[in-house]
Formats: C-alpha cells, sequence, structure tokens
C-alpha cells in the first residue's frame, strides 16, 4: 500500500515504537536525523529495528545544520550536499524506495532569496542525477514560512519542470500555512507529485496534528488527490506521541479517501 507512516510519533520515545511496528504493515518513513534530534545517528544501527517491516519504506533525510541553498557560505552547501549523497547510498542500501529532501534550511531567514533558489537548484540537480542512478525517487519537499519559504508556490511548482530527476512532496501543513492554494497546487503538480505529507494545523503554527483537529478544509484536498491519475505516497506525520490507535485510525481513513490505484501501486 501507498500510505505510509512517519516515525516522528516515536521520536521523543523511539523504543515504544515497536507496538506499531506489530500493528502496521503498510509503508514506514524513517526519519535519518533520528530519535529526538540531538546527535548524528548510527544509521545502519537504527535501522535493524526496522528491518524485515514488510511495508515499502520511506526516508526523510535529515533537516538541522544542513542547507543546500546557502548562497553566502559555499563550505555549507557542499558539506549538505554530500551528506545528502551518502543519505541516499544509504536509502538505495535498505530498499527504501523514496528520499524526502529539504531543499533549504527552512528555519534560516532568505536574505539572499534568488542567489539561495539558485544554489538549491545547482544541488537538486546533482542529486537528483545520484537519485536516478540509485534507483530511488528524491522528493522535494515545501518548506519555510514567510521570509524562510524559499520558493512560493508558482515557484515551487515549476521547480519540477526545470528538474526532471527530482520529485514533488506537497506537505499540506506547510501548504496551508503560507496561504497556498493546495488542491490548485496538487493538481498543477500532476504527475510530478510523488507524496504527500498529511497532518493539520492552526494555519499559523506547523502543529502537526492529526487531520481534523486543525482548520485546514480537508475535502477539497482529498477531492484533488483523488482525481489524480498516477499513484503517489499519502504519508501521515503525527506530532510527537500520537497515539497508535489515532495514527492507524487516520492511516485507514486515507486508505478510504484516495482511489484504489493510489493506495496500492508504488511510485
Amino acid at each position: 500500500m501507498a500510505v505510509f507512516i512517519n516515525m516522528l510519533p516515536y521520536m521523543n520515545r523511539i523504543d515504544d515504537c515497536q507496538e506499531l511496528l506489530e500493528r502496521w504493515s503498510g509503508g514506514l518513513e524513517i526519519s535519518m536525523d533520528g530519535p529526538n534530534w540531538l546527535e548524528p545517528l548510527n544509521w545502519s544501527s537504527e535501522f535493524k529495528r526496522f528491518e524485515g517491516h514488510p511495508g515499502p519504506l520511506s526516508v526523510h533525510s535529515p533537516i538541522w545544520e544542513l542547507n543546500l541553498a546557502s548562497a553566502r557560505f559555499e563550505v555549507i552547501r557542499n558539506y549538505s550536499y554530500e551528506v545528502y549523497k551518502e543519505c541516499l547510498a544509504w536509502s538505495a542500501h535498505i530498499g527504501a524506495e523514496q528520499m524526502v529532501l529539504h531543499p533549504s534550511l527552512y528555519s534560516t531567514p532568505l536574505f539572499l532569496r534568488k542567489e539561495s533558489q539558485y544554489w538549491s537548484k545547482e544541488n537538486l540537480k546533482r542529486l537528483g542525477d545520484e537519485a536516478q542512478r540509485l534507483g530511488i525517487d528524491l522528493a522535494v519537499e515545501n518548506v519555510g514560512f514567510g521570509d524562510t519559504a524559499l520558493f512560493d508556490e508558482e515557484e515551487f511548482v515549476q521547480l519540477f519542470d526545470e528538474i526532471p530527476t527530482i520529485t514533488a512532496l506537497i506537505d499540506v501543513g506547510h501548504s496551508f500555512i503560507n496561504g497556498w492554494d493546495t488542491p490548485k497546487v496538487l493538481k498543477s503538480l500532476g504527475h510530478r507529485l510523488s507524496a504527500v505529507h498529511l497532518h493539520d494545523n492552526d494555519g499559523t503554527l506547523d502543529l502537526h496534528q492529526p487531520i481534523g483537529e486543525g482548520k485546514i478544509e480537508w475535502e477539497p484536498i482529498w477531492q484533488a488527490l483523488g482525481g489524480m491519475k498516477h499513484s503517489f505516497r499519502s504519508i501521515l506525520e503525527y506530532q510527537f506521541d500520537t497515539p497508535v490507535d489515532k495514527v492507524l485510525e487516520h492511516a485507514a481513513l486515507a486508505q478510504r479517501k484516495l482511489p484504489r490505484h493510489t493506495t496500492e501501486q508504488s511510485v
């Protein structure tokens, strides 16, 4: 199935994820930032927790202290590229279908926005080529709020026409906070959309609430996704400590809301 559960609810208590693994045989999205986001992770050791899981795997590459778009510091963007290249190799090694990537460090104000876009695109092109060589879907996520957003909605859609070796991941919560017309963006991306991050919020803070607990109007989003003519991954990305029963209930909701061809085929 192409419904995935991101491991975010267990970031502060990763050893408690065993109940989810016993009850869920669908997709998993594994964070390479690791438990608690506190320190670099021994990725090979951590993966042993998920070995043998019957469902498909997605990898969310690291976020913090990495910035492909750094316009002021070449060493930062070059180092970030090398880290993400290593992440692609690890994703291929564990048999993941997809690696999710942030095109910039979304907590960093973009004083040099056009220059930052340029360097992000240059690195995305290089990583897209590497992902294609490895057989990994490199899914680039819309990130940032206000002056930390590297691309507006039109620029984000255009990105995937410019770089054919990458695909789009729309984070519905991020889109809502930035005032994007999410159904329109989804339709504009069409077959370039490979995944969505599903969660809710109040329109101001990135709360990662379960669907229906925030202010997002979901029916137009379900309709846009239901109209897709290709397969894609629907990934629940819920906040820390969301109960496993709630996560599984909403995974079933996503399966009901999406047409059969979007939940039973891989991208």
